[in-house]
Formats: structure tokens, C-alpha cells, sequence
């Protein structure tokens, strides 16, 4: 039987499920970001103070986990195309973990982002490790993305967050044209910082890793377009409805291009069907 008799789609397996539980946590971010300041049930509150730079940080990650959310429900997952998704994603599992265990003086106190590490680490475990999908055949047509559009946008994602990670401190000084981006330091907005900056690593690892065609981009170009204008919208807002040049536009357009390009301009032609082979044979 060939590997095209086998494909599977993302749908009903574990990608599912770990879609479903991300798009939870994005629209948490988005419409209920009170859940993070008080206890729920057995967990404890993850933040003690809100202010307009965390609901700027929240709004612009929740827009990136949207999009990893839906590349994971759209992307058919085999032992290749993983592999950098996964990795990404286990190192976001296991910093936001390390960092919840480090801000409670190294004793485990039940939170929300232990939560978020679990589903994360579920799903770079299935897209890297247990892919529901064989290795593709290969073909002249079929090409790797190294060297075009998704190889930049992957670039700069990681540039980006190597850049929130080891040097936030530039997010809190204007830079050039640009002016800073928050006011105020605080320990749980660098937390908040840090974990943004992962999920855009498992992103930009996921748009290098993948081989995009017509079908696979679509879910994760939809939600990149939903970001890109979700962060910038949220952005123009938070200044009173004037433009005042800021880092999260030029993440917004990264973003937005990125999306452009496994929506409407992907590198890879439409996978053929195994009723469409047995024709050409």
C-alpha cells in the first residue's frame, strides 16, 4: 500500500485534541485574562498584577497560539515535518514549567501554565515522536523550504524570540523609530515575555519544518492573518487610536507575511491524490 493510501488528516486523532485545547487557551488570553489573577479551583492564581503591558503581551500570544493551534489541526504529520515543530515545542513546555517551579522557590504549587506545559508537551510529543502519518514519497515537484519565503519569516520569528529571551530589556527602551513597548517591569510580565517568546520559536520552527502546499496552509495562514491584525489592532488601541511606531507592528507584519505566504503562495504544489496516480499509471 502506498504512503498516499495511508495519509491521514489531522482530524480525530491527537492533533485534535491538542488544537481544541490550545484554541481554549487563546480565547482564555483573549476574553477571559482575569482567569490568570485568581485561584480556580485547585490552582493557584498565576499573576498578582494586571496592567495594559500584560494585556498587551496576552493579546499578541494568543494570537500566535491560535496559529500554532490550527497549523497542528491542519498540517498532515509525519516523521520529518515534525521534528522542528516538535522541538520548539518541547522547549516551550519545559521553560514555562521550569519558570512557574523557579517563581515558586522551587516547590510545585498547582497553576494554569503547568496546564498550558502539559498540552504543549502532548502535542510536541505526538507531531515529533508519534506522527499519525508515514514519510511521503518523494517527487521533482516537491520542494523544502530552505531558501524561500518560509525560511524568512521562520528567521526573523526566531531572531525575534532568541531577542525576547536573552535580551528583553529591549522591549522597555526606544529603539531607533521605534518606541518602547512596555513601561514597566515586573516579574510576572517577564515571565509572560519569555513564554510569547517560545511559542514565536515553535512557530518559526514550524513554518521552516513544513512543507506547505495549497491544503496544509490554509488553517494556519487563516489564523496568522487573525493575529497579525489582532496584534496590531490591539496595538493601535492600547495608544488611543494613533499610530505611534512599536515592535509588535514589525512582529505583526512578520507574522502577517508568513501567513501570506502558506495561505496563498505556498511552495509546494497540491499533494496527488491515490485515484489521481493510479490515472497517471
Amino acid at each position: 500500500m502506498s504512503a498516499f493510501c495511508v495519509a491521514k488528516m489531522a482530524h480525530g486523532n491527537l492533533s485534535d485534541l491538542v488544537f481544541f485545547a490550545l484554541l481554549a487557551i487563546s480565547a482564555q488570553w483573549v476574553f477571559l485574562p482575569g482567569m490568570l489573577y485568581e485561584d480556580i479551583g485547585p490552582l493557584k492564581a498565576q499573576f498578582t498584577t494586571k496592567s495594559a503591558d500584560m494585556h498587551a503581551i496576552m493579546a499578541f500570544g494568543a494570537g500566535v497560539i491560535l496559529m500554532i493551534a490550527l497549523a497542528f489541526s491542519g498540517v498532515k504529520w509525519n516523521p520529518i515535518n515534525g521534528k522542528m515543530a516538535g522541538f520548539g515545542a518541547f522547549i516551550t513546555a519545559g521553560t514555562i514549567a521550569y519558570k512557574s517551579f523557579k517563581a515558586d522557590s522551587d516547590v510545585f504549587v498547582p497553576r494554569l501554565f503547568y496546564v498550558y506545559a502539559a498540552v504543549i508537551a502532548v502535542g510536541a510529543l505526538h507531531i515529533a515522536v508519534l506522527p499519525s502519518n508515514p514519510l511521503p514519497p518523494k517527487s521533482k515537484e516537491t520542494k523544502n523550504n530552505h531558501g524561500n519565503a518560509s525560511d524568512a519569516v521562520a528567521l526573523s520569528l526566531i531572531i525575534a524570540s532568541m531577542g525576547c529571551l536573552f535580551y528583553p530589556e529591549h522591549l522597555f527602551i526606544d529603539v531607533g523609530p521605534f518606541k518602547a513597548q512596555f513601561v514597566e517591569k515586573s516579574a510576572d510580565l517577564e515571565t509572560m515575555i519569555r513564554f510569547v517568546a517560545c511559542l514565536m520559536l515553535t512557530l518559526g520552527l514550524i513554518i521552516s519544518g513544513v512543507k506547505w502546499n495549497p491544503i496544509n496552509g490554509k488553517m494556519a495562514g487563516f489564523g496568522g492573518f487573525l493575529a497579525s491584525g489582532y496584534t496590531a489592532y490591539s496595538s493601535f488601541q492600547a495608544d488611543g487610536g494613533v499610530f505611534v511606531p512599536r515592535i509588535f507592528y514589525v512582529y505583526s507584519a512578520v507574522i502577517f507575511f508568513g501567513a501570506l505566504h502558506i495561505f496563498a503562495f505556498p511552495s509546494n504544489p497540491k499533494p496527488e491524490k491515490q485515484s489521481d496516480k493510479k490515472k497517471s499509471k
